[in-house]
């Protein structure tokens, strides 16, 4: 029998392993969590086919920190990539399907709308749903909602699962769902299939980052005498940027004058036995409180202003919304928030992935999507030793449009709300950016986008968040008034006696829950 092939020493000098071929030899990433653990598995498929050591330096003393367990889903897509099992994932990490976020009282008390995931109905005569249905409702005064056409919303509104117990559909075919997961158990879970590919776990604490004489890092002590050395570092330490912002000095771009939250608590509920398909986001005085039904627990939090609301009082307001005893004011997660960005995410031979990278608020659960959507798009542009300035520019251009269009995005929802306490009214006055401001009026006048512009968010998302909060184009696109009347009111109702068929047939969420969970993993 042949002997165990040793792993590769992580503190080995990089002199020792150089096989010529200029290519990347050791990647560290610092800081372990979702952000760390995504990077480092995602990374490790692309370089072993090299021998590059993908490796991991986290703290034992420093926990993750994370606000919500909600995702969108490009997570589905990323699992599918990885060829990780789905129903071992969802069993590893309490998971349960998400197909939408309802926005309660977000117009005021006792209102909701949808941003249901996926396509709202089929396109007719080349146009999205939106158009046909705004023509019904300017010629026949339809009172039902764009996202009343919505498979997902149809599904919600039953609490009702994507699929049968056994079996495919449409909307997991195509991947138009994701996920409400334990944030701390999905990092776990990545730890166990990244270990077991090869990427190395080491436990320190930054100590020292040595730079060289070009300024990229050299290496990093990590305490008890040990140094590690890495063509390139990932810095997944979270908002203190240990080594993109505290060695290498880069920028941070903040965006509080045009987010206001700077604050989160966290104190989640016992599982409840309905296990919605949907996040709730409900509207509060001073900012937003989440839901999020999990299968062994139920997140609850209040993102807030600090200018508005002080912790004490939050806590109150989430311990008299859920029922709570006064007791359990004593275990709150506070969390302050940092909101904005690099200025630039890839300096020298450094790439800064989650925390450390930017936040935005969670209010559409882009958190763990801007985490992957670096570590994708760093394998799209990895470089080797030379470290040509091309692809850092490459990649510094596309993650600050991510991150733009997310923050655009949220800013919409603040600035379409209509709630009248102090906190809204200065929400709603801030100066919006150039590129939102030329998509509201573009979309004003006929509904259209400039397809170009868009990218993580696509036009459905925009007409559930536009038309939800009752902003509706000045017209008709010329397009949409061409199709008899008739056509377009057949083919709506159509689609919404598809929604009630399909749904009709699918198991509710509890069910399908307790079926994965009884399968052995």
């Amino acid at each position: 029998m042949n002997a165990a092939k040793m792993p590769p020493d992580p503190f080995a000098p990089l002199t020792s392993i150089d096989d010529g071929s200029g290519r990347l030899r050791r990647i560290v990433v610092v800081g372990g969590g979702t952000a760390g653990w995504m990077t480092a598995i995602y990374l490790n498929r692309i370089v072993r086919p090299w021998s590059c050591q993908v490796t991991l330096v986290e703290s034992a003393s420093i926990g993750t920190i994370g606000v919500g367990e909600a995702t969108i889903p490009s997570l589905v897509e990323f699992l599918r990539i990885l060829r990780l099992d789905e129903t071992a994932f969802m069993q590893a990490t309490a998971a349960t399907y998400k197909l939408a976020i309802r926005f309660e009282d977000w117009l005021g008390e006792g209102s909701n709308h949808w941003h249901p995931f996926g396509a709202v109905g089929a396109p007719f005569n080349g146009l999205d749903l939106f158009h046909s249905w705004f023509r019904r409702r300017r010629e026949a005064a339809s009172a039902l909602s764009y996202t009343d056409h919505s498979l997902q919303v149809a599904l919600c509104l039953e609490n009702k699962a994507p699929a049968p117990l056994r079996g495919m559909s449409p909307i997991l075919e195509q991947g138009s769902y994701a996920y409400h997961l334990d944030a701390g158990a999905f990092a776990t879970y990545l730890k166990g299939a990244a270990t077991q590919e090869g990427v190395a776990h080491i436990f320190g604490n930054v100590e020292h980052v040595a730079l060289a004489p070009d300024g990229a890092i050299a290496h990093v002590d990590i305490g008890a005498g040990r140094r590690i050395e890495a063509d390139l570092f990932i810095d997944a330490s979270g908002f203190s940027g240990l080594l993109i912002e505290k060695a290498l000095g880069d920028r941070w771009i903040d965006w509080s004058d045009q987010m206001l939250c700077d604050r989160a608590v966290a104190m989640p509920l016992p599982k409840g036995d309905t296990f919605a398909p949907y996040t709730r986001s409900t509207a509060l005085s001073a900012g937003w409180s989440w839901t999020i039904p999990l299968s062994t627990r139920t997140g609850n939090g209040y993102v807030y202003s600090s200018a508005h609301l002080s912790d004490d009082a939050a806590v109150e307001t989430l311990i008299k919304r859920s029922g709570l005893p006064k007791a359990r004011a004593a275990d709150p997660r506070f969390l302050k928030i940092r909101v904005g960005r690099r200025s630039q995410f890839w300096l020298r031979n450094c790439v800064a992935v989650g925390l450390s990278s930017g936040f935005v608020e969670p209010l559409e659960s882009t958190g763990i999507h801007l985490i992957q959507q670096a570590a994708m798009t760093l394998a799209h542009f990895l470089p080797d030793r030379r470290f040509d300035p091309a692809l850092s520019r490459a990649f510094n251009q596309r993650m600050a449009r991510v991150f733009d269009e997310v923050r655009d995005f949220i800013v919409l929802h603040y600035w379409l709300a209509k709630r009248d306490e102090p906190f809204w009214r200065e929400s709603r006055a801030v100066a919006l950016t150039g590129s939102l401001r030329e998509l509201i009026e573009l979309y004003d006048e006929t509904g259209r986008f400039d397809l170009a512009r868009l990218g993580l968010f696509a036009p459905p998302s925009y007409y559930s968040i536009l038309a939800g909060s009752g902003r509706l184009p000045r017209r008709l696109v010329v397009e949409a008034e061409a199709a008899p009347p008739g056509q377009i009111w057949h083919y709506l109702d159509t689609v919404r006696a598809e929604n009630r068929r399909f749904v009709s047939q699918m198991p509710n969420q509890a069910q399908y829950l307790a079926e994965i969970n009884r399968r052995t993993l």
